[in-house]
């Protein structure tokens, strides 16, 4: 990720924002820098380059380039952002240093660099620039290291953080590079503002609080309340930034009562020959009325609005909700065509603009290239023939679009339809209605956009859609809201239709109206009409002609604007005439009638709405005086005002017929229509009719009203200064006021109230109306407030007028109240003086207070009042005493009944707060007290529904809704309760009280803090507490209390102390307060304000510190004499949980963070702990109170990482050493009493140190502590230790097992993140072992689960029983209660011992029983068939567990059972974990584990290690390396001296060989080596010596664990002559196990006696014992060791005492061989015949305990087949076929798991085809053999490298673990018929052994070849492991065979065959080949074979050979011999199988 952050910073500085140096455009070549120039100078410069290659000295380059020149001495190099500090500079050069690199200094060019400002902070320069740049910087510093760390892990969330990255870079660039104005500027700085914000929370960083200007804020400046608000609106800008990031539109609040279409006008498709008017509006389809004025599109005849280009839109404004509303509203056009009267059809075809074709195409796409209609009016303007014509009509339903405008971008298309000789109306009906319209080939296209907004706003905030020249179409009537300065003047004029007489024409006239206006005189008024909007104004109307229609309907509307002054005299005339159809006649017509209407009534008043029929006048034009211009007004103008009459005047005279209808609609905010208004206005002139005029106000429409609002005010008031009859016209004027401010109040006309405040302010001028206004307002008061006459059953009749009247008084009172004081102010101001006016106010004052209690029904009064009255009184503090006013007002509210009017008490209560009279100190501490105690109360109150409980049950079931719903609550819909609204309130006035108090110009606040908390504070915390967590509002109460802390000092504690304590509840409010803190930082509980709210959960800490430091105060004056422990013991859990918060733990902080909390709040846990280390020393003699219960908190505070807070902390664990050392044994003496009787010490510290246990286990494995902890604390208590005279001994004792125990803490906590839970098993032992030798039970017992839920992990059975068993040591057979650190999380209904111990025994028989350790099993069923047995005699469960014991001792017979292996483990180099550094293990391998499986397990654990392939000890180069190095061999198990009861006895092997692998702690392993002290040659057997390695292990395996350290080794060395003796030894015992086998169970197969007589008799290859005698059985070598006679001797009888075993076993193998086997038997008892008489002749007669009856010995040929020698293939099992018990295995050639016994047994399926002839035994055989062999051994394998100079490897199996050798053997071969099918046998006697995985098995194979793996070659053979018999000392692979042919391997047997036919043995399919193999059966390993019942223990014979010699063979059935053989998975055989054909 550097190329992120260079990038990042790199591109900002192409742009600087401060001090600049000029540099020349090339890069010029440095002059090599002069001492005598240098000066020193320090400089803040900053590198500006982008990332290239160096120039050479004449390159020009745009830009800078980093500076790399390592080669060359003396250069700084420079990376792009790299600041960098100037100290020296020459001509060319710079001398500095990084400023990250300080250490490193050298020279630069000046080129490369850039100077910039900087400051010095804190010692270190920093780059001057704005903070928001500095924070951009710090930003992208934060992030770019989680955006590495993102990138890394793929994490989705990276390519938004990289783009806001990149988006913030380049807002920094603009910011630093100066070039942008101050509004820009600011644009950009919120902008990146709100991507920090944004970025921040998806990167889960903390939220920045900002003011609207996007600067980050001061939060020491404000107060808690009002941080807590910033931090919402902070959590809503971001939520709404997030929302708008696609869209970069006005985040400003729009006008929400005007709503505005634009229209774009695209093209038009239609046949053209002449020009047209397009005249666009907004249409209402359900009444059938415009909507909006018109909007007119000049189209020429080509198809072109040339004069509208770039101009082709119109925005129609004023729409208000109910417009939007209307079920249908249409976009019309109506198309006027512009030339003769009738339609000609031309050549031309359709015509179109081009540009407007496309743009129709795509729209959207272009339209900044759209063509506008032109405005210039028709082409036929300039006095030729013209009419205007129907064309046609386009329609649009904007309903959709209106409602879902998103949906409707680009074009829309409107149909269009021609006129024909329908009007343009009915046209418009007919597109509407859809009714015979036909087929529609014309269309327009339009764009429509709905903005919302005024037209300002919309104009700022789409300039590109709304520029300056767009026409404006204005609706046709008043907006929803009408602005005071909106003046307008719009009369709608609708010429709607006529009716003409025809007079002389024969046919019907086309008629033609004119409109214009004119004046008096008659003349004209020009550029008053508007035809619409986008056209000029007009000097005269000309309408639509429609072809012989006497009676058009027309429905044309236009505008007239005539200006106000005018329009008093102005009038409108309407000239009509016939249009011909030929032009010439038309140019003679002349207008054959005129009509007129008047602007202006008689009466003053405008037109009136609505539609009128005019009257038609005739001219006469020969009689009609055209200089007359004005003779037509006196005649009526309407139709109403003939009344019968025909008037006429000079060429005038009346049509009776004709008549002319139009429509007015007036929009005027300047004229009236309305006569009653207009009445009262000219009262003076009219008093007769002033009641009615006052009285018909309220019918005036508020429109009115509020144009002639100052008008009638001032008549009003003049009315009521000036009448004659007070009593008939002052309560009617005070009602018409009231009316007034209603009106001006009402939604519509609210902007008008800044018109009545500007009127009383400025215009109001009446000095004596507030004495007629207070009057008419106390007589009101008074009348509501008099007893009413009440109906018969007590209650009051309806509402009195009275009772409205004062309703409607005090609803706008505080208007009233201001015309009274502005009147008071106005008349005071004119020096005269009235001393009854502040008499005469507060009794008005009294009335609001009698009203208050009146017991009449005035709530909807006294509820206004409450609303009005902090208006009231702010106004009245002009006129009033301020604290008078305060008073009274107190006392208004403390009128009120309880629960009477409450909402509107606290709305007046909140509206108070905001005045200036709660600014006033004075004041305030009057009314202060008042509000806190209303709060109390309202928060208090009992009503139902409304009480806290009530609010909690609320929020409790709608968090359960939630939950079930699978919803978050905040998503419910629920409606505000009364409790949730009453909260709110009572929040919102508490937030006020505590924003004003904290600010500083509201005078001195410390009494005002003092009341609110006196009446609040205990308030606010309960309902905080009660309050669910997630409900919004416990968060605002939190905030409330922190609040009034934050602003209590020590005066106000003690206050407040003081009174409590009067009251009694000092300690519940201390309890209280203490638990509260400790749940707002709890992280158990919901978290009251959300974690990322970094500055409000700093804020609130340091609040609570500085109140935990007062309450530490009151607590010790309070509460320690008497002493009160539940106090104590509060402060020390609340503090202390304070203190390890998470948000204080700054070590955990990123470094901008960090220094963010340290420079705004300092570190405030050294604070917090000086304060908890000064309590606890001042507990005195009660600390032992607190021991153990405070040894967690503490232990938990000490182990925060801070040095210093560790030191004032760690000396508390002395102290309470020392308290409970010193403490008393007795219960009633306290611990001060016991320093007069030393007798009562308790001296120790038992649960302390128990305690101290416990928590370090707790703490230090969730994460706590560290290594340096752990020395701080040892140094720190062994210091205080050794200087104690007491404790030096014991409490040194304790240190060093605590500070040793918190080492092995730490080794687990480092182990347990690792993925090997081998090594987390070893350290849960290693903490087991440590918990029981300090006796602590309960981490004892819990060690115990851990570890036996390892194992159950792993399916370590076996180990998880052991690991149980610990826990039953425990317990007692006893019915004694469980103590609580007895008990199991498995059993928790066990009560006592005997319960839980008989439940664990039956767990642990189940796990033995799953891991086949039956034996084991039995052994715990024994204890419980005692326990019901002899002690609680429960004889059902006793045969239960019989039956079970009995299946277990079965099992053992019949079931299938691995012995384990072990293996020796050393762990060299430091790079493991401490446990594991240079130790060696013995490790128990898993089930079927090969010694190279075991050895891939390791380096999968240890994927770092490396595998060692020598047994060498290491040399301190690997030992102390950090480097990580293996070392694993095979060692066998000694067998534990207790099963020597065993010997000698005939006991099925399957009992036997479970102790070989079990139960041991003794292992060993040997390694050969050769010593030619012997004498002879190095190869003779005397030569070959053992190395002999034994091992102690810890505990014996199998155990708690599969491994266990070795604790003690023991090598010494086996001399040839014992190692020979050890042979013949297991051979004797082996032959001796196989007749007792053999006798006992007839079903046995014969092979394995078969292979182990052949190779004892007939040891063709090895030699037999014959090496024995030829080397120690000679005078010469008692010669030269004469302390070897007795082995020699031994050597001797044990090679007698086999004659006779051999004797037995021959008679029993003639009585169970197979007629195919009479030939071998042949030849074995000639064999004998003639070793026995050799061996009697040497050594004498030996007799054996074993009989065989009825046994006829046969001769040698009588039944072999011809030519049959047995010589061949004799292979000796004395020599080879013995080995050491102790030799290991290979410790790297990996070993199939089944081949060997695959291969073995495939070999019975070969056949003896070929022949051979007979061979004498001559040492040419054996040369020949030896050569045969080399041919097929491996020229380059190591495993036959000479010169064999040193100790040569050894077989796999010795002499001492011959019984796990036997039963490998019998398990294989003696389970089968007496004539097995091979194939079967193959089938049946491969192990059971899972198969590799082939993904490990790709694993293992891809590995190099190399000395832990062998070459392909060697993997072909059956069994690898016959391979290392040859081996350098060095090699892991170790072995004891002494033989000379281990030493010279033996050449192989000739080929050719002997002539002896075989073929009568093809049943078996095995032949004297196969002899030798067949012996390899009883020595390969047990973890390879299946278990039958098998007698004692055999040797194990050495394979090599024969693996080779079963090369010769061929396969059965033509199977290719060059294929390996695919595995067969092993069936699961039983015991006695049979065969199976």
């Amino acid at each position: 990720m550097k190329w992120l952050l260079i990038c990042i910073i790199s591109e900002a500085f192409f742009h600087t924002s401060t001090r600049r140096v000029k540099t020349n455009q090339k890069f010029s070549s440095p002059s090599p820098i002069s001492d005598s120039t240098l000066w020193s100078f320090l400089s803040l410069v900053q590198v500006s380059c982008s990332k290239g290659r160096l120039p050479t000295s004449s390159s020009s380059v745009p830009a800078k380039c980093n500076f790399d020149q390592e080669n060359k001495p003396h250069r700084l190099n420079l990376d792009v952002g790299d600041a960098v500090i100037i100290l020296k500079e020459t001509t060319h050069w710079y001398y500095g240093y990084r400023q990250k690199a300080k250490e490193t200094r050298g020279i630069f060019p000046k080129t490369y660099i850039h100077l910039c400002e900087y400051n010095i902070v804190n010692g270190e320069f920093c780059i001057q620039r704005t903070d928001i740049v500095e924070e951009i910087t710090k930003v992208l510093l934060e992030w770019g290291s989680i955006a590495k760390s993102y990138f890394l892990s793929t994490n989705p969330s990276f390519s938004k953080i990289r783009r806001k990255m990149n988006e913030l870079n380049n807002n920094r660039a603009a910011l630093i590079s100066g070039n942008l104005p101050l509004d820009e500027v600011r644009k950009v700085k919120l902008l990146a503002t709100n991507q920090i914000d944004t970025g921040n929370k998806l990167l889960g960083l903390d939220m920045v609080v900002r003011d609207e200007s996007g600067d980050i804020l001061d939060t020491n400046a404000i107060c808690t309340t009002e941080l807590y608000e910033q931090h919402v609106h902070a959590v809503q800008r971001i939520e709404k930034a997030n929302r708008l990031t696609s869209d970069r539109g006005t985040t400003r609040t729009l006008n929400k009562y005007s709503h505005n279409i634009l229209l774009h006008v695209n093209a038009f498709v239609c046949k053209f020959q002449e020009d047209s008017d397009l005249l666009f509006c907004l249409f209402d389809g359900e009444n059938h009325k415009p909507i909006s004025e018109n909007y007119v599109v000049k189209w020429s005849r080509t198809g072109a609005a040339l004069e509208q280009i770039d101009n082709n839109r119109v925005l129609f404004t004023d729409l208000s909700k109910s417009d939007l509303a209307i079920s249908k509203m249409y976009l019309v056009c109506y198309a006027i065509r512009i030339g003769s009267m009738e339609f000609k059809e031309s050549v031309e075809s359709k015509r179109t603009s081009i540009s407007m074709a496309n743009t129709m195409l795509n729209a959207s796409s272009r339209k900044a290239s759209q063509l506008s209609v032109s405005s210039s009016g028709s082409s036929g303007s300039t006095g030729e023939y013209v009419i205007r014509r129907p064309f046609g009509v386009a329609c649009k339903d904007l309903t959709p679009i209106i409602n879902n405008a998103d949906d409707f971008r680009g074009n829309l298309d409107l149909p269009f339809i021609m006129c024909d000789k329908d009007t343009l109306d009915g046209t418009l009906r007919k597109l509407i209605s859809n009714k015979d319209i036909g087929k529609i080939d014309s269309k327009m296209a339009v764009t429509i956009e709905v903005l919302r907004g005024d037209i300002k706003q919309i104009k700022e905030d789409f300039p590109r859609l709304v520029h300056t020249n767009v026409p404006v179409a204005r609706k046709m009537g008043f907006p929803e809201v009408i602005l005071p300065g909106d003046v307008r003047n719009d009369l709608y004029l609708t010429i709607c239709g006529g009716e003409f007489s025809r007079i002389a024409k024969t046919s019907e006239k086309n008629v033609e109206v004119s409109v214009c206006v004119a004046n008096e005189q008659g003349y004209l008024v020009p550029g008053v009409l508007s035809i619409g909007a986008g056209h000029p104004p007009i000097d005269e109307y000309k309408s639509v002609v429609y072809y012989h229609d006497d009676k058009p309907k027309w429905q044309e509307t236009f505008k007239i604007h005539v200006p106000i002054e005018d329009f008093k005299q102005c009038h409108l005339r309407f000239v009509l005439k016939h249009r011909s159809s030929n032009e010439q006649k038309d140019r003679s017509e002349k207008p054959f009638g005129l009509a007129y209407m008047r602007l202006m009534q008689a009466n003053g008043t405008t037109i009136p709405q609505g539609q009128h029929t005019l009257a038609v006048y005739k001219i006469d034009h020969k009689k009609y005086d055209k200089t007359v211009a004005n003779c037509y007004l006196e005649l009526p103008s309407t139709v109403a005002d003939l009344q019968g009459t025909k008037p006429s005047i000079g060429g005038l005279s009346l049509l009776p017929k004709d008549h002319l209808s139009i429509g007015v609609n007036l929009c005027s905010t300047k004229l009236t229509q309305s006569v009653s208004l207009l009445g009262l206005l000219n009262w003076s002139a009219h008093k007769e009719t002033l009641e009615q005029s006052l009285k018909a106000l309220t019918l005036v429409p508020g429109e009115e009203v509020v144009k002639f609002l100052q008008d009638i005010l001032d008549a009003l008031f003049n009315i009521l200064v000036e009448n004659d009859d007070p009593e008939k016209y002052d309560q009617l004027v005070f009602m018409s006021i009231i009316y007034l401010i209603e009106t001006v109040s009402d939604l519509k006309y609210q902007h008008f109230l800044t018109v009545l405040d500007v009127y009383i302010n400025e215009s109001f001028s009446f000095t004596l109306a507030y004495t007629k206004l207070m009057d008419v307002l106390q007589k009101n008061i008074r009348e509501a407030i008099s007893p009413k006459e009440k109906s018969a059953d007590g209650n009051n009749l309806e509402e009195s007028l009275e009772v409205r009247r004062l309703y409607k008084t005090t609803r706008y009172l505080h208007y009233v109240m201001k015309f009274v004081i502005r009147s008071r102010l106005l008349y005071t101001e004119m020096n005269c003086t009235d001393l009854d006016f502040a008499s005469r106010l507060q009794e008005l004052l009294r009335m609001f207070i009698d009203m208050i209690g009146c017991p009449s029904n005035l709530l909807k009064s006294e509820g206004a009042l409450l609303k009005n009255l902090h208006i009231i009184a702010t106004d009245l503090m002009q006129v009033f005493d301020q604290e008078p006013l305060s008073v009274s007002i107190v006392e208004i509210l403390e009128k009120f009944p309880p629960r009477r009017l409450t909402q509107s008490k606290m709305g007046c209560i909140k509206d108070f707060v905001d005045t200036k009279l709660f600014t006033l100190p004075k004041c305030r501490a009057i009314l202060l007290p008042v509000f806190c105690k209303h709060i109390k109360d309202h928060l208090e109150s009992k009503e139902e529904g409304d009480s806290k409980t009530d609010i909690w049950q609320q929020e409790k079931n709608l968090s359960k809704a939630a939950k079930v719903l699978g919803q978050k609550k905040s998503q419910l819909h629920t409606c505000d309760t009364t409790a949730n609204k009453k909260i709110t309130e009572c929040i919102n006035i508490m937030n006020n009280i505590l924003k004003l108090l904290f600010r500083s110009d509201v005078g001195a606040t410390h009494n005002d803090i003092r009341d609110v908390m006196i009446i609040l504070l205990r308030t606010v915390m309960k309902a905080a507490q009660a309050l669910d967590r997630d409900t919004g509002l416990v968060g605002k109460f939190f905030a409330i209390m922190l609040g009034i802390l934050q602003r209590m000092d020590a005066q106000h504690y003690e206050y407040f102390v003081k009174d409590l304590h009067q009251h009694g509840e000092l300690k519940v409010f201390v309890t209280e307060i203490l638990l509260t803190f400790e749940q707002l930082v709890s992280p158990i509980q919901k978290a009251v304000f959300p974690r990322d709210w970094m500055d409000m959960i700093m804020h609130q800490n340091t609040v609570i510190l500085g109140a935990l430091q007062h309450l530490a105060v009151v607590i010790t004056d309070y509460f320690l004499c008497p002493f009160e422990k539940q106090i104590w013991s509060n402060f020390f859990q609340c503090s202390i949980a304070f203190l390890v918060q998470s948000p204080l733990q700054l070590n955990d902080f990123n470094d901008n963070k960090r220094q963010i909390v340290f420079a705004r709040y300092r570190d405030i846990r050294k604070d917090t702990a000086k304060e908890i280390r000064k309590m606890w020393f001042q507990l005195g003699q009660h600390k032992p109170k607190f021991v153990p219960q405070l040894v967690e908190p503490i232990l938990e505070m000490s182990m925060i990482p801070e040095m210093e807070l560790r030191r004032e902390t760690i000396p508390i664990f002395f102290d309470m050493m020392q308290c409970e050392y010193y403490s008393s044994r007795l219960e009633l003496e306290s611990y001060g009493d016991t320093k007069y009787n030393n007798a009562h010490h308790k001296g120790n510290f038992s649960d302390f140190k128990t305690a101290m246990i416990e928590k370090l286990d707790i703490l230090i494995g969730a994460g706590k502590g560290d290594a340096e902890y752990k020395k701080l604390f040892e140094e720190i208590m062994l210091e205080r230790c050794a200087a104690h005279s007491t404790l030096n001994v014991d409490g040194t004792a304790f240190v060093q097992m605590v500070t040793r125990l918190m080492d092995k803490l730490l080794e687990y906590r480092f182990i347990i993140q690792d993925e090997s839970k081998e090594n987390r098993m070893a350290c849960t032992f290693s903490l087991l072992q440590f918990y029981s030798d300090v006796d602590l039970k309960e981490m004892y017992i819990r060690y115990v689960y851990k570890l036996c839920a390892l194992h159950m992990e792993f399916e370590n059975y076996t180990e998880a029983a052991f690991t149980l068993k610990l826990h039953t040591n425990l317990l007692r057979w006893t019915d004694t209660e469980l103590s609580p650190q007895l008990r199991s999380s498995r059993h928790h209904q066990c009560r006592t011992h005997r319960q839980l111990k008989e439940a664990l025994y039956f767990d642990i028989m189940d796990y033995f029983d799953k891991g086949k350790q039956w034996e084991c099993a039995i052994d715990m069923c024994k204890v419980l068939a005692r326990q019901y047995e002899e002690e609680i005699y429960d004889y059902i469960k006793l045969a239960e567990l019989l039956k079970r014991m009995a299946l277990f001792f079965e099992k053992i017979l019949k079931e299938l059972r691995h012995s384990s292996e072990y293996f020796r483990v050393c762990f060299y180099g430091r790079g493991f974990p401490r446990l594991l550094q240079n130790k060696v293990y013995i490790f128990r391998g898993k089930e079927y584990e090969r010694h190279s499986d075991f050895c891939t397990r390791m380096l999968v654990q240890h994927p770092q290690a490396e595998l060692m392939q020598t047994l060498e000890a290491p040399g301190e180069d690997i030992t102390n390396s950090d480097g990580q190095y293996i070392q694993v061999n095979k060692v066998e198990p000694i067998m534990n001296p207790d099963c020597a009861k065993f010997n000698d006895k005939i006991i099925s092997n399957e009992i036997v060989k479970y102790f070989t692998a079990n139960n041991v702690q003794k292992f060993q392993f040997s390694r050969p080596f050769r010593d030619s002290s012997g004498g002879g040659h190095m190869d003779d057997v005397r030569n070959l010596w053992l190395e002999r390695t034994e091992l102690l292990a810890s505990f014996p395996l199998p155990g708690v664990l599969r491994w266990f350290p070795v604790v003690e080794t023991n090598t010494f060395k086996i001399s040839p002559l014992e190692r020979a003796v050890e042979i013949m030894r297991d051979t004797n015992r082996d032959v001796r196990q196989l007749v007792i086998l053999h006798r006992s169970d007839e079903t046995l197969h014969i092979n394995p006696l078969t292979m182990k007589l052949n190779g004892i008799v007939d040891p063709a290859v090895m030699g037999g014992f014959a090496k024995y005698e030829e080397a120690f059985l000679v005078e010469e070598y008692l010669e030269q060791n004469p302390d070897d006679k007795e082995l020699v001797e031994e050597l001797k009888d044990l090679i007698a005492l086999q004659i006779p075993l051999l004797e037995i076993a021959i008679q029993l193998h003639r009585q169970r061989a197979p007629e195919s086997l009479k030939a071998l038997q042949e030849h074995l008892e000639k064999c004998f015949s003639d070793m026995k008489r050799h061996v009697e002749t040497q050594y004498g007669e030996k007799t054996c305990d074993l009989k065989i009856d009825s046994v006829v010995m046969r001769r040698t040929n009588s039944f072999l087949p011809a030519g049959f020698d047995g010589s061949y293939n004799r292979h000796s099992e004395t020599s080879m076929g013995s080995s050491d018990s102790g030799l290991s295995k290979s410790t790297f050639l990996p070993r199939p798991q089944t081949n060997s016994i695959k291969s073995t047994l495939a070999s019975l399926s070969f056949n003896t085809s070929s022949k051979g002839k007979d061979k004498d035994k001559t040492p040419a055989k054996r040369r020949s053999m030896k050569k045969d062999r080399d041919a097929l051994s491996l020229p380059s394998s190591q495993w036959y490298t000479p010169p064999l100079t040193t100790i040569t490897s050894t077989p796999e199996k010795e002499i001492n673990t011959s019984i796990a050798s036997l039963a490998s053997a019998s398990n294989s071969s003696l389970s089968g018929p007496k004539t097995p099918d091979p194939h079967v046998l193959t089938e049946e006697l491969t192990p059971k052994r899972p198969l590799r995985s082939e993904k490990e098995k790709e694993r293992r194979l891809s590995r190099p070849s190399s000395i832990a793996t062998p070459t392909a070659s060697i993997k072909n053979f059956p069994d690898t492991r016959s391979l290392s018999e040859s081996s350098n000392r060095n090699s892991v692979e170790t072995t004891d065979s002494t033989s000379e042919e281990d030493i010279r391997p033996p050449p192989l047997p000739a080929k050719s065959r002997d002539s002896t036919d075989f073929s009568s043995l093809h049943s078996m399919d095995w032949a004297p080949n196969g002899y030798a193999l067949l012996s390899q059966m009883s020595n390969t390993s047990s973890s390879s074979m299946s278990t039958t019942t098998t007698l004692t223990k055999t040797s194990i014979t050495n394979t090599t050979y024969e693996y080779l010699q079963a090369t010769n063979f061929s396969v059965v059935n033509a199977i290719d011999g060059s294929k390996p053989r695919p595995p067969t998975p092993p069936p699961k055989p039983s015991r006695h199988s049979k065969h199976i054909p």
